[in-house]
């Protein structure tokens, strides 16, 4: 039997260090309030908490598909601490990762929210390849196909493993209630 270890938060810790949170700019101005809720996502112990942060995050960093200049941050550091998340924050994270990869980069307000890029969100989502596999294996989550959609769709050199993943997953029973969504991404990946 395997003992559940203590999550690390010594590595989300390092990774939202790595950011000037004060200097990034967000639709509430600075993003110097995101690692707390970062924080509070990746280690949340209820449902509703996580919901919470959940909600914070995605009402600062990004608004309707709108993505602001601390987006790839805030990918960042929900790819490290996926690793680490709890249950209850799990599909959340993936969620908001798979929402920040569909957003657009440019619209009007980007002197307001500063420069972004989607395509460095994407690569940024693609370093947790393994784990949104896992995910899609084990839990069937939708949000995963559109993440590993994505990130085929943004780098020819990650495309052949999206699709075998893709089709691979299409006999799984985990993954037959989303088979229409698997085989639709599938097309279009083509």
């Amino acid at each position: 039997m395997t003992v559940p270890t203590a999550p690390d938060r010594g590595r989300l810790l390092a990774e939202l260090a790595r950011h000037d949170w004060q200097a990034l700019k967000s639709f509430k101005g600075s993003a110097v309030d995101l690692p707390s809720a970062i924080t509070d996502l990746v280690f949340a112990g209820t449902e509703a908490a996580a919901d919470r942060a959940y909600w914070q995050i995605d009402n600062t960093a990004l608004i309707q598909g709108r993505l602001s200049q601390c987006c790839p941050a805030v990918v960042s550091c929900l790819v490290v601490g996926l690793v680490d998340a709890p249950a209850v924050s799990r599909s959340l994270i993936i969620d908001l990762l798979a929402t920040i990869g569909g957003g657009y980069d440019d619209h009007v307000d980007s002197a307001w929210v500063g420069p972004v890029s989607s395509h460095d969100c994407i690569q940024r989502m693609a370093v947790g390849f393994e784990t949104y596999e896992r995910e899609l294996r084990e839990r069937g989550n939708a949000s995963c196909v559109d993440i590993l959609f994505m990130c085929g769709k943004d780098s020819a050199q990650m495309l052949p493993r999206v699709r075998q993943v893709l089709v691979e997953a299409l006999a799984l029973p985990s993954c037959r209630p989303i088979s229409d969504l698997i085989e639709s991404s599938l097309a279009d990946l083509d």
